[in-house]
């Protein structure tokens, strides 16, 4: 298995977004691991009102395409990003062909929706809590399998009706995230972060640290 790692802290510490990723197909036991360790997060009185959609078919890759396009317009005017010339061999212009490439050829993935049911008692933000720590497991059983993985945003904005009518999820369910898997081309992590001076506090706020800013490591979800 290429860079796989049984090592957490490892795992932890380079478990970047990839983005460009080889034609070989990721095995059936290789994603049902990844799901496994899915279904082991913590959920609120342990409900499991989750429900997880592998997406692999041509139909259904098909709508990931489409509601990746739509997601790209969005991405591209918030971030303020253009495809780079050739020429451009800086890190950000790296970094921009590479979220092309994922969007390009976001079709030819296999990739998985997380679900949640819409419960009466609780806002989907609240909910967020029993689902994340979902799609957080699975994304980090696929870095320590040596996958490659993305965390996209494809099933936002208007794209998620796309994929939503595809798969037939009936509207009581609500698209927490998806992330694309498949074998890396390239290399995993280290993952580039804000130091902890910048972003724990200890009892009080501290307002100069708290400003937001897309400076530091910003980088556009898939």
């Amino acid at each position: 298995m290429p860079s796989s790692s049984d090592d957490v802290w490892q795992v932890l510490s380079t478990a970047r977004s990839i983005r460009r990723f080889t034609d070989e197909p990721v095995d059936d036991a290789t994603l049902e691991r990844c799901l496994q360790a899915a279904t082991w997060a913590p959920n609120g009185a342990n409900a499991q009102l989750w429900r997880f959609v592998v997406l692999d078919a041509p139909e259904q890759r098909a709508a990931v395409a489409q509601a990746a396009r739509i997601a790209l317009r969005s991405i591209e005017s918030i971030y303020g990003m253009s495809r780079p010339d050739d020429s451009d061999q800086s890190r950000a212009a790296r970094n921009n062909r590479a979220t092309y490439e994922l969007h390009d050829r976001a079709g030819e993935y296999t990739s998985v929706l997380f679900t949640a049911f819409k419960n009466d008692f609780s806002s989907e933000f609240l909910q967020g809590g029993s689902i994340y720590p979902a799609v957080q497991n699975f994304y980090l059983a696929a870095r320590a399998q040596g996958l490659g993985a993305c965390l996209t945003s494809w099933a936002s904005y208007e794209g998620g009706q796309t994929i939503r009518e595809s798969v037939g999820i009936p509207d009581e369910w609500f698209l927490a995230g998806h992330i694309v898997v498949g074998w890396p081309r390239g290399r995993h992590g280290p993952v580039r972060r804000r130091p902890l001076t910048d972003v724990v506090f200890r009892n009080r706020w501290n307002t100069e640290h708290a400003d937001i800013t897309f400076g530091r490591g910003a980088r556009p979800r898939g």
